[in-house]
């Protein structure tokens, strides 16, 4: 029984070092190119295109503005402190593991607010408006042009 796995074990592993190579010569190093042939792959790049991509570099943050923002889509990835000093006080915050949920309300709609944890900040990652009245709809962008009308302005 043990002789037909050796035997299999044995195929796999000259498979295996027939695949990594490392015999053979190599050609001594003159620091001359030797030419490509027509078949030669991957082919040499013309100088009519473009270099290989490379991995990006992480792009700078955004500036963060100085005032809520007139798209509320614009509130995803900001934190959570930044947040609550532009919108004040939730009316309801649900914590969950990771993620917190912070329920804006105006006298027509709910703005819920979904923020998670990243490293020691929350950041929020999604939004949610709903109607307070049953089978009627609003959108995000008028439940939050509600709430932020109807929060306190600031004194200056």
């Amino acid at each position: 029984m043990r002789l037909p796995a050796l035997a299999a074990l044995l195929v796999l592993l000259t498979g295996l070092a027939a695949c990594a190579g490392g015999g053979g010569e190599r050609p001594a190093a003159t620091g001359v190119v030797p030419e490509r042939s027509e078949t030669s792959w991957p082919p040499p790049p013309s100088e009519s295109e473009p270099p290989a991509a490379v991995a990006a570099l992480p792009r700078a943050p955004e500036p963060l503005p100085t005032a809520p923002p007139e798209d509320p889509r614009r509130l995803v990835g900001l934190s959570g402190e930044t947040l609550r000093g532009w919108m004040g006080e939730s009316v309801f915050v649900r914590r969950d593991g990771i993620a917190e949920i912070w329920r804006f309300a105006s006298e027509t709609c709910f703005l819920d607010i979904f923020l998670y944890r990243e490293g020691g900040d929350l950041r929020v990652a999604h939004l949610d408006a709903r109607s307070r009245v049953v089978g009627q709809r609003t959108t995000l962008q008028a439940c939050y042009g509600r709430i932020m009308a109807s929060r306190p302005k600031p004194v200056s």
